[in-house]
């Protein structure tokens, strides 16, 4: 074993004599302190990664007291010792590297922080600790914010601690749930309860307005449906949500990207007792004719229903590709983004909607997102050289080699493309100058 690997060894074995051992066989301090900076197992992790994933605080301290290692370094999934003694929930050690002055806004390369990783897991102190210290709860990653964390995960007193800091109930990440919706899909009432509460005082006529901003809009569309809808188009078991919905103030006449109220949703999936529920609730639909159980029931299921909704379905996503196409001309490539989203949520096989939102992360520097989303375009489509655009996301990687594949592939397809061509040229020519210099 060399000498490398048992540096790595000791600092997660626990083994201070080891190290010290180690130390003393070096010219000085600074010169052990570089070596335990520079050294790094296959993922990329530090001496300092390793005692901080193995719970050897003392080790630790040692580390960064005596030595003084940089606090901050990532792996190559991007990961500090901070954020991965956080996930294997070495909460002392967690404790020790957050008093000391690691980054606690420091994010992997999903964008995940240490607060995500707490709220999901309910570690209620350390929440508080990380805060404290400046801790981002809005911070937004692959996988949402920390409340979206803490609520997928039924986590009450997660959800109540960032709620009392401000965190907005009612922001989600483009391609996935709010939190009331990924409480009900965890089935936590009392995550489901904690959100909706202010805005339950506020319409129960208590004194309490000022804190309708603070209070989760129980009629947020996200992923192109209501909460209510949400429910309502499920199993019956989702039935206490819904009606605790319509308690928190849910309008039933609140319709989803596709233009159903939640009525419909319930008819066309067949629940029998969300139709019966929302049937006195709901403002009477023009477009059925006879406004009763078995008049909709009926209706729903007609030739005509299904025309029409297929043409809505249609009308709303061509309404969605242009205003994606026009936010995307004036640069604005957020808003571009979630139109595509929306368009992609009524038509999920459209592989231009896809395409164009890849390039929209792309613009964003979203690169992992972008290269999702080219390589589902890839799927749908693996003839169209457009779909092979992934090399743009691959480049924003910093992945030239893969940028280069991706490009060639595409040229491929479409030889006397120019646009392909120097984006080949450029991919190759970074891949070359990262090879010289050996990164």
């Amino acid at each position: 074993m060399n000498r490398h690997q048992g540096l790595l060894d000791a600092a997660a074995a626990g083994d201070l004599e080891r190290l010290k051992h180690l130390e003393g066989k070096c010219q000085n301090a600074d010169v052990f302190r570089n070596i335990c900076e520079l050294v790094k197992d296959k993922e990329g992790q530090t001496a300092l990664h390793c005692a901080a994933t193995a719970g050897k605080t003392q080790i630790c301290k040692y580390l960064v007291e005596k030595l003084k290692v940089e606090m901050n370094p990532k792996t190559g999934e991007g990961d500090t010792p901070l954020l991965l003694a956080v996930m294997v929930e070495q909460l002392p050690t967690a404790n020790y590297l957050i008093r000391q002055g690691a980054d606690v806004k420091a994010s992997d390369f999903k964008g995940m922080t240490a607060l995500h990783y707490a709220a999901e897991r309910g570690h209620k102190k350390l929440m508080q600790l990380l805060i404290s210290q400046g801790a981002d709860v809005e911070a937004d990653s692959d996988h949402g914010t920390p409340l979206q964390r803490a609520a997928s995960h039924g986590e009450k007193e997660a959800v109540r601690i960032l709620l009392d800091h401000k965190s907005n109930p009612n922001f989600a990440s483009p391609l996935l749930m709010t939190p009331v919706m990924l409480s009900i899909v965890a089935r936590s009432f009392e995550c489901l309860d904690t959100l909706l509460k202010q805005i339950e005082l506020v319409i129960s006529g208590s004194s309490f307005l000022n804190e309708m901003s603070a209070g989760a809009d129980p009629n947020l569309v996200s992923c192109g449906i209501t909460p209510l809808a949400f429910t309502a188009s499920a199993s019956e078991s989702e039935i206490d949500y819904m009606k605790f919905l319509l308690k928190a103030g849910a309008d039933p006449n609140v319709v989803g990207t596709a233009g159903m109220t939640p009525l419909e949703c319930a008819a066309l999936a067949g629940n029998v007792e969300a139709v019966m529920i929302l049937l006195p609730v709901t403002s009477r639909i023009p477009s059925i004719p006879d406004w009763s159980f078995h008049g909709i029931m009926s209706h729903i299921n007609s030739e005509e229903a299904k025309e029409q909704r297929e043409f809505k379905e249609k009308e709303n996503f061509l309404l969605a590709k242009q205003r994606g196409g026009d936010a995307f001309k004036k640069n604005d490539y957020l808003s571009a983004m979630v139109c595509y989203t929306e368009a992609i949520c009524l038509c999920p096989g459209d592989a231009t909607m896809l395409s164009n939102r890849s390039l929209c992360w792309a613009r964003l520097n979203e690169g992992k997102r972008a290269l999702s989303d080219a390589q589902a375009c890839v799927h749908l489509r693996p003839d169209w050289p457009k779909a092979h655009y992934r090399g743009v996301a691959w480049r924003l990687l910093g992945k030239y080699s893969m940028a280069s594949e991706a490009f060639s592939h595409a040229l491929r397809l479409d030889p006397e493309n120019k646009e392909i061509q120097k984006a080949l040229k450029e991919a190759v020519k970074a891949d070359n100058i990262k090879a010289f210099h050996g990164l």
